[in-house]
């Protein structure tokens, strides 16, 4: 299944071996659920539907976590405290992405558009954040608890609180929200990971 290696990989690097990543897999809410989620999406792209849904549903009954089989997640991703996660159709995300409780996450319907979200590498979405509409969540940026950010591009290394979000921080400087107001994603906005950052050494 695409992106099992590099989960096991980095997985076990971080763990400290295979003994210690299975020990964690028998107890770890989070990776169970990233573990179903892959094994649904598997089944999604194979055009096996019934089977998607149905390991879709054990990952709700098991995890409290819903992720739609179309929902594409690249390696390394993280299910921290998982409980009442909900990712929706039409999202995308990258590497090293990290999800907290009570999340939604989601493209949301919208007259004569077909709507999507796109969360980058190492995005942070902390507890109760909800982030839908169509929109790209940059590198490294960070969505706030409970902040709400409805068809709005976030930048890479932003920190967004409140609701409506809004910018406040940028790389950890102080920033004028209404400067980010009708941000739209740059990809020459991002640099590479923050100083100090390794992100396959990256624990939070």
């Amino acid at each position: 299944m695409k992106h099992v290696t590099e989960d096991i990989r980095l997985a076990v690097k971080r763990k400290g071996g295979y003994g210690a990543l299975i020990k964690n897999l028998l107890v770890n809410a989070g990776l169970q659920a990233v573990a179903l989620y892959r094994l649904s999406h598997w089944f999604y792209t194979k055009g096996w539907m019934t089977a998607a849904l149905f390991v879709m549903r054990l990952n709700h009954l098991l995890c409290n976590v819903e992720i739609t089989p179309d929902t594409e997640i690249g390696p390394d991703f993280h299910l921290h405290h998982p409980v009442g996660v909900v990712i929706g159709p039409r999202v995308k995300m990258g590497k090293g992405v990290r999800i907290y409780s009570t999340v939604a996450l989601g493209a949301l319907w919208r007259e004569g558009q077909q709507t999507s979200v796109e969360v980058r590498d190492y995005a942070m979405i902390y507890h109760g954040a909800k982030v839908g509409g169509h929109c790209v969540v940059g590198e490294f940026a960070q969505v706030g608890l409970n902040a709400v950010s409805i068809f709005q591009d976030i930048p890479p290394y932003a920190v967004v609180v409140g609701n409506p979000g809004r910018v406040v921080k940028i790389l950890g400087e102080k920033v004028d929200s209404a400067d980010y107001k009708d941000y739209k994603y740059n990809p020459d906005d991002y640099h590479g990971p923050p100083p100090g950052i390794e992100p396959d050494n990256w624990e939070d």
